[in-house]
């Protein structure tokens, strides 16, 4: 297949009725690229997969591979590998088999065959299992069998849709890494969909954020990590502490908050927001990640009071709900040491680690907890 030097989607629109899935996306990313769409169900990045892949038509918009129009060609014309989140195997064909069948449809010589089947089986280490059956695999060998099936095709391009959803935490974990191996290894272009942050962070070029139906932020993992620019933004990489502020000042970069009815000393903290205008006394939300919001070691700054309502065991370390003094909110924090119910704690958060959004901004965000918890700049997006 012919190799992708560029990539674009414009103006892309696909309705389901009277329903629009997916908002005038636009998409221009370079060959060899990894991209992930990352949002909950139903913002429209499995709508967008799927219009790329040829598997739904566009209501409005043009798709270009190279610079040429694709958008009129079916599926099987564009050169793109799928692998789904059901993997799709055909269980009454052995492993080699399934992997050998596209290739079969296509009449690719038996020697050939052999050839590519049997490199596409070493890639995923599955050399020594041509011939079991899909059901006598485990989920994690299932999901490299169907990698393998898609990737022996030799795709211009990998669409994955949420491939690794049905896996448990240890595998999800190795396969992301065999994932992100194939991908330079065989200097794939790829399309990763996920709503798995961690995912989207750990083996990605550029992520898009998407939000019904449209782009709600992209940059790189770090970028969209450090800096999100909206509160649902915030919400999905993890900053799930948001505390009701007022602005009490601003210092150079900084802006100085504090908690309604309390008069101790201002909290520091930053916002992303280019057009942030705040007055004296507006209501902000301060948010903040649990393993940021720290009990020990404790920061030098930000520093609250409360008591721990709920303990949680993370392994290494100890993540503690606490009530505030002298309020209802309930904050996560995280600690080195172990932490017990109705213990009195004081925490810390790093000015440049709180990050201040408008309480208008609540749609679709996680509700706050009660019990338990730099890439190449080449992907250009418009966001709407």
């Amino acid at each position: 297949m012919e190799k992708i030097k560029s990539l674009e989607m414009r103006g892309v629109t696909r309705r389901f009725g009277n329903a629009t899935a997916l908002h005038s996306f636009n998409l221009n990313m370079e060959g060899g690229m990894f991209v992930s769409l990352l949002g909950p169900s139903g913002c429209g990045k499995s709508t967008a997969l799927n219009c790329l892949a040829g598997l739904l038509d566009l209501s409005e918009g043009e798709i270009l591979l190279n610079g040429k129009p694709i958008q009129h060609l079916p599926a099987e014309k564009r050169g793109f590998g799928m692998v789904f989140q059901s993997y799709a195997l055909f269980p009454h064909l052995n492993v080699a088999r399934n992997v050998a069948y596209g290739m079969e449809i296509r009449g690719v010589p038996k020697s050939e065959r052999e050839k590519r089947t049997q490199k596409a089986l070493d890639l995923v280490h599955l050399n020594e299992f041509g011939k079991r059956f899909p059901a006598q695999l485990s989920g994690g060998q299932q999901q490299r069998l169907a990698i393998a099936r898609t990737i022996v095709l030799e795709p211009a391009l990998l669409l994955l849709d949420e491939p690794l959803s049905n896996l448990d935490t240890k595998l999800r974990n190795e396969m992301r890494v065999e994932i992100k191996r194939l991908h330079e290894e065989l200097n794939l272009t790829t399309l990763y969909v996920t709503h798995d942050q961690s995912e989207a962070m750990s083996m990605s070029d550029i992520v898009l954020v998407m939000r019904l139906g449209r782009v709600e932020q992209l940059g790189t993992p770090q970028d969209i990590y450090n800096n999100p620019r909206s509160l649902y933004v915030a919400d999905f990489m993890g900053y799930v502490n948001k505390i009701p502020v007022e602005i009490a000042g601003r210092e150079g970069n900084e802006w100085l908050v504090q908690l309604p009815g309390q008069t101790g000393p201002a909290l520091r903290a930053r916002t992303t927001l280019k057009e942030a205008n705040w007055k004296t006394g507006d209501p902000v939300l301060a948010c903040s990640r649990p393993d940021e919001t720290l009990v020990d070691p404790l920061p030098p700054y930000n520093h609250l009071q409360g008591t721990i309502q709920l303990v949680e065991y993370m392994g290494k370390s100890f993540e503690g709900l606490v009530k505030l003094n002298g309020s209802d909110q309930q904050v996560m924090t995280h600690s080195q040491q172990p932490l017990e119910n109705g213990q009195a704690v004081e925490f810390g958060i790093r000015p440049d680690r709180l990050l201040l959004f408008p309480q208008d901004d609540s749609a679709e965000l996680t509700p706050p907890p009660t019990d338990s918890l730099a890439a190449r700049p080449v992907l250009k997006v418009q966001e709407v």
